[in-house]
């Protein structure tokens, strides 16, 4: 068990610490690492991590706390605030948008040994098991957080107290090792509380408490998909249920939770067009849910055939059967999720893995169109879907929006790269060349698993120095490991500004960011340990509520404000 800081900290703020890229390179009097030494990617991240522990630490209500805070201001250093609709401010600390932050400071003491940055994410950890319980769940993810200036957990307005875990994928090894006993509850909570029907695994994504029951020993029928049930079963929220399980049965050596995870992973497998494979996003339907929210809140029902059934007779249009259904490219964070999930319990997972090839398999051959890097708009039957112009307000509006083909980006080109690894299947490779080739990051070569010759890369995407290494990993090929390698340097180069890992334009860094354990995966993979850094599951996580007199807002929307223009200084 992890021994957690005893003393909170009420020291003054010291000044951020800032790291030049010049004493990254090694450049100046100093010899400094040399450009094959995984030390500039470690140093980095140290800083990084020392300024988290400074500036980021609860210091901000009544009483200091070792949680920490989810961003500052890059300026003045003030925490990350949301508005709550009576127009107070308050510090944002939601601990489910600080996982992969817990996974870099745990990394980084495996890495240099120093203990102070896992000991102070045990800290965190332990505060948050022992004072943010929430009817038996935590006070954490899409809508509930702590207030770290009145010091009180905060529900967002129009949510109420929900318990909401979206694609964020939680250190849950890590809450282990600090308390297994109330994480083990957390995590069988977590199914207690959102489970509606263990008969078919209807669930919400929405738990508002636990519910007393059967667990495990649950009946389970199946049956037919896109049923009329009584929540929203979007993937983002089931992959986090099946991530939970599965981990849950590594950890406590329990079977009956793998078993859970692989009927709920199954049930999205299942709602696949027997045509093209294309799964959908969700396995049943809802009565309930409102197609336009906020001018006709009375028209609820499936919110996909309210929107298109009329204009595709002969199909069945269900929120199920649209490809994708947000946004204009699939996403990727639940196929990296079950493959995490098959490194994780080898033999035991290995369901997750063909599925979440077959998934990005259907993609490819269906969906992707090599011409431009796109993926189309369709039904999951096929039916193409691109040029349609919403007829209507709403849930998939705004009236007049276009349906476009969206490009691939350095994500898909990351499952696609971890799919080769784990499969051999030429195709994957097929696809990750393509997409490689469409976003400008050079050609990894037209043959599975033989390298080329050199390989120029241009992006300071951590998506794509993630797939490099998948592909280093799985041919050993050193022009994987440099291609990797100048990824990380373009990362240094322009998102590690003063000491945060923020673009040079932006006024807030969050502390969640991916890029530090992206350069610890690659430290260590240059050390030859790459198992030394926790695996990151491809989550993102985030804080969703109205703020202040706006509607509901995402806190991403914080993160993307524009610098401030400096005082003019004559």
């Amino acid at each position: 068990m992890l021994t957690c800081a005893k003393a909170y900290r009420t020291a003054a703020i010291p000044a951020i610490l800032a790291l030049s890229i010049g004493a990254l390179h090694g450049a100046g009097n100093s010899p400094g690492p040399g450009p094959a030494s995984p030390d500039r990617y470690i140093a980095a991240v140290r800083t990084f991590a020392d300024n988290v522990l400074a500036l980021g630490t609860d210091h901000y209500g009544p009483t200091p706390t070792p949680l920490f805070v989810d961003g500052i201001d890059v300026d003045t250093h003030a925490p990350v605030k949301w508005k709550s609709r009576d127009g107070h401010e308050w510090a944002l600390c939601d601990f489910a948008n600080q996982q992969n932050l817990l996974r870099t400071l745990d990394g980084l003491t495996a890495l240099t040994g120093e203990p102070r940055y896992r000991a102070a994410a045990a800290a965190a950890t332990r505060y948050a098991l022992d004072h943010l319980d929430r009817g038996g769940l935590l006070a954490w993810g899409g809508h509930m957080a702590y207030n770290a200036t009145d010091a009180r957990i905060e529900s967002a307005e129009n949510k109420g107290a929900m318990h909401e875990l979206k694609s964020h994928y939680p250190y849950y090894e890590f809450l282990w090792q600090v308390d297994p006993a109330k994480t083990k509850t957390l995590m069988e909570n977590i199914w207690r509380g959102h489970i509606l029907d263990w008969s078919n695994l209807d669930f919400n994504r929405h738990a508002p408490k636990v519910k007393p029951g059967p667990l495990w020993d649950s009946a389970y029928k199946g049956g037919p998909v896109f049923f009329w049930g009584h929540g929203l079963t979007f993937h983002n929220a089931g992959s986090d249920l099946y991530y939970d399980a599965a981990i849950l049965s590594r950890l406590s050596g329990e079977a009956g939770p793998l078993v859970w995870a692989k009927r709920l992973a199954y049930r999205y497998v299942e709602t696949r067009n027997p045509k093209t494979g294309l799964s959908g996003y969700q396995f049943s339907q809802d009565k309930s849910a409102m197609c336009d929210e906020f001018n006709h809140p009375e028209i609820r029902g499936d919110r996909a055939e309210y929107f298109f059934a009329a204009d595709f007779p002969g199909h069945v249009v269900v929120e199920g059967t649209l490809f994708p259904n947000y946004g204009d490219t699939p996403e990727t964070s639940e196929r990296i999720c079950e493959m995490i999930i098959a490194d994780k319990l080898g033999a035991g997972g290995r369901e997750f893995s063909q599925w979440a090839v077959e998934e990005l398999t259907a993609w490819g051959k269906v969906a992707f169109r090599t011409s431009d890097c796109k993926f189309i708009p369709m039904l999951t039957d096929g039916t193409s879907m691109e040029g349609y112009v919403i007829k209507k307000d709403g849930y998939y509006g705004p009236k007049g929006r276009v349906l476009r083909a969206g490009k691939a980006q350095p994500r898909h080109f990351w499952a696609y790269a971890m799919a080769y690894r784990q499969s051999g299947d030429p195709f994957m490779w097929e696809m990750a060349r393509a997409i490689a080739l469409g976003n400008g990051q050079g050609d990894i070569g037209a043959k599975a698993g033989v390298a080329p010759a050199g390989l120029r890369v241009n992006t300071a995407d951590p998506s794509a120095l993630f797939g490099l290494l998948e592909l280093y990993r799985a041919t050993r090929s050193a022009v994987f490991l440099d291609a990797a390698r100048q990824v990380g340097d373009a990362i240094l180069k322009t998102r590690f500004n003063g000491g945060l890992f923020v673009a040079r334009d932006r006024q807030f860094a969050s502390f969640d960011r991916a890029e530090p354990l992206a350069l610890l995966l690659l430290a260590a993979t240059i050390e030859g340990r790459p198992q030394a850094v926790p695996a990151y599951p491809g989550g993102t996580g985030f804080y969703s509520a109205d703020y202040g007199t706006q509607r509901n807002q995402y806190d991403n929307f914080i993160y993307a404000l524009p610098r401030r223009p400096k005082p003019n200084q004559n």
